[in-house]
């Protein structure tokens, strides 16, 4: 080598020593990022824990105001809409909304006791699962009497707690023992309202009860049979709608509109939700015409959803899966 160069000798202690820097840079590197990503971790448990939160904040919320938007449509209806210059039955659906019933039930029932008034005051609720059905506003906001059965026994419980008025039975309701329930809770005759919700005879208990005589009869009918044909599934006292298909349950709007005819009623208007039908004994507001069913007749959201997204219907269903239908002359 030439004289005056500088001359640089790496030793092994040199690199050994370079190596352990190295190394410990690398396990501060990997431990920072380790903290961070643990710091990353308990952000997003936190930000889980907070939506969950929130979720059921929301879910809270939506059940307080889900019923607003209806209530807004019944003020601008109440605002907007003179309903007696209105035909029959849009007269009676324009009056519609809900205080404690399931839709819109309640402003109807009012709207026609404002027109036929009423007697005794008394109802009779078959089928009020725990609400009170369409009449627990009759029995909480005007003090009317009356029975009120459903099959649930822990149902019954806190609807004796909810109406102190009023008889609640515990029974699994049948055309056999229908007259009897009504005559033991002391409703023999004529009452004001009848309300049937049973999710399956309905048109055979109504058929068979003749104990009492109701002056406004509602009672709930299957959209999914449509407007037109008269039919109703055939009577089995054990009947649950649980072990079967959602659409296959009680009658139609036309069998129903049959056995009132016979029974001595007129169809005057439905719940425009598609659930319940109103009826008026014959001798009971004369002003207030018969609707036919293909008139009256709504058909229920869910169920028209379920049409066109499956392209199917209840009469497919039944066919498929044998099951019987009665048709109701």
């Amino acid at each position: 080598m030439g004289k005056g160069q500088d001359i640089d000798v790496v030793t092994t202690e040199d690199l050994a020593a370079k190596a352990v820097r190295i190394e410990k840079e690398l396990l501060d590197e990997v431990r920072l990022q380790r903290k961070m990503l643990t710091d990353i971790s308990e952000r997003l448990t936190r930000l889980e824990t907070e939506q969950a939160a929130m979720g059921a904040i929301v879910s809270k919320v939506f059940k307080r105001v889900v019923h607003l938007e209806p209530d807004l449509h019944a003020v601008m209806r109440t605002l907007r809409l003179d309903h007696t210059v209105l035909p029959y039955p849009q007269r009676l659906m324009a009056q519609r909304y809900r205080l404690l019933s399931q839709n819109e039930e309640d402003g109807i029932t009012l709207a026609l006791l404002d027109e036929i008034g009423a007697t005794n005051q008394r109802f009779v609720e078959i089928g009020s699962g725990l609400s009170g059905g369409n009449s627990a506003c009759l029995a909480s906001e005007l003090g009317w009497t009356g029975l009120m059965v459903d099959g649930d026994p822990g149902h019954m419980t806190q609807v004796r707690r909810r109406f102190p008025g009023v008889t609640a039975v515990a029974a699994w309701i049948t055309r056999e023992n229908i007259n009897e329930l009504i005559a033991d809770a002391g409703l023999a005759g004529e009452v004001d309202l009848l309300s049937i919700d049973l999710d399956g005879n309905d048109y055979w208990v109504w058929e068979a009860m003749t104990v009492c005589s109701p002056r406004i009869v509602v009672i709930e009918y299957n959209s999914t049979f449509g407007a037109d044909r008269a039919v109703t599934i055939p009577y089995d006292p054990k009947f649950n709608r649980s072990n079967h298909r959602f659409c296959y349950y009680g009658a139609s709007l036309a069998a129903l509109a049959r056995l009132g005819e016979k029974k001595g009623y007129r169809l005057v208007t439905t719940e425009p939700t598609g659930v319940n039908a109103y009826f008026l004994r014959n001798d009971v507001g004369p002003s207030i015409p018969a609707s036919t069913p293909e008139a009256a007749f709504r058909l229920l959201r869910r169920y028209d959803v379920w049409m066109k997204q499956k392209q199917d219907d209840v009469y497919s269903y039944v066919a498929q899966a044998k099951l019987p239908l009665i048709d109701i002359e």
